[in-house]
């Protein structure tokens, strides 16, 4: 058996504070910690173009990008459902934008919710924007729209989980293949800014919708793996930044743990990196000596 949990590596500047709460709160995880055998995944947003958490869920499908193309190009077909390899998938995200001392960022989608109403009422605001323009949109959801785009496009494919942690400027495509969605999106910026959609939510102290961020680019895919169970207790605290929540959430994973079998492997993840735990291997001398505790420490506080 194998446990995915998000969200289970704070960041470096508060894991050493946090390690005494686990300790405290958490010792079925401890206990794990110390026992099964810790292996680091480096699994970089800008290098894998989506969260650690996005990438590990990915790998275990068995996903594998074509050649020149990153880890997460192949979330769009996957949330779009799109297995024929014959079709490119682009999708577009319902997003916020703010812009601040360190220029503008996107808000995490964790952070805020969009209703089916204002979904639908921001997508007939501009629906005849794609007239005459060799560019179509079809909802998926409340937040996502898959969009058609002419073959020749092509940008750097980021997640919206992980565009949360980057500066907008460094990833705004700036390709000659997507002038034209760049003009879209502009015009739709305009639309949506003073939408009675987003009047209500500054009313009401949400963030406006006020753009979509565009991900994906890889062809239809099949998964030829199944997903690990996921716990996901920390990763809402994780992604707000919470950590007293976080601490909080800490006993129940504890008890989570002690329902299963000792030799479940575990894969925790943060905001660069995964770390993957399995049952050390079986030695004859093992029975003989009194096994050494792991030295999870080491990883606990690597820099992010």
């Amino acid at each position: 058996m194998h446990l995915l949990i998000p969200g289970a590596l704070p960041l470096s500047n508060v894991a050493k504070d946090l390690l005494p709460q686990v300790e405290q709160h958490c010792p079925a995880l401890v206990e794990r910690l110390k026992t099964l055998v810790a292996t680091v995944q480096e699994l970089a947003p800008e290098h894998t173009g989506c969260t650690p958490f996005e990438a590990i869920r990915l790998q275990q499908l068995g996903y594998t990008p074509p050649a020149g193309a990153n880890l997460g190009t192949g979330l769009a077909a996957l949330h779009a459902g799109v297995k024929n390899p014959s079709e490119t998938v682009w999708l577009a995200e319902l997003s916020a934008i703010s812009v601040g001392r360190e220029g503008a960022t996107i808000a995490h989608p964790a952070s805020f919710e969009i209703t089916t109403d204002e979904a639908d009422a921001l997508f007939d605001a501009v629906s005849g924007l794609w007239a005459d323009r060799a560019i179509s949109a079809l909802p998926l959801n409340n937040r996502q729209w898959r969009i058609w785009l002419d073959p020749s496009a092509s940008t750097r494919s980021l997640t919206p989980a992980a565009m949360a942690e980057m500066r907008l400027s460094d990833w705004w495509p700036q390709e000659d293949s997507l002038r034209e969605w760049r003009r879209l999106l502009n015009e739709i910026q305009m639309v949506w800014h003073d939408h009675p959609v987003n009047l209500a939510r500054a009313e009401r102290g949400e963030m406006p919708i006020n753009s979509l961020w565009l991900f994906g680019g890889a062809q239809g895919w099949s998964s030829t793996q199944a997903l690990s169970a996921t716990y996901e207790g920390l990763h809402t605290p994780y992604l707000q930044g919470d950590w007293a929540a976080w601490i909080a959430a800490l006993p129940a994973l504890s008890e989570h743990l002690g329902t299963l079998e000792r030799n479940t492997s575990l894969t925790l993840t943060g905001q660069q990196r995964a770390v993957v735990l399995t049952p050390a291997r079986k030695r004859w001398w093992h029975a003989l000596l009194a096994p050494r505790p792991q030295l999870w420490n080491t990883w606990w506080n690597l820099p992010n």
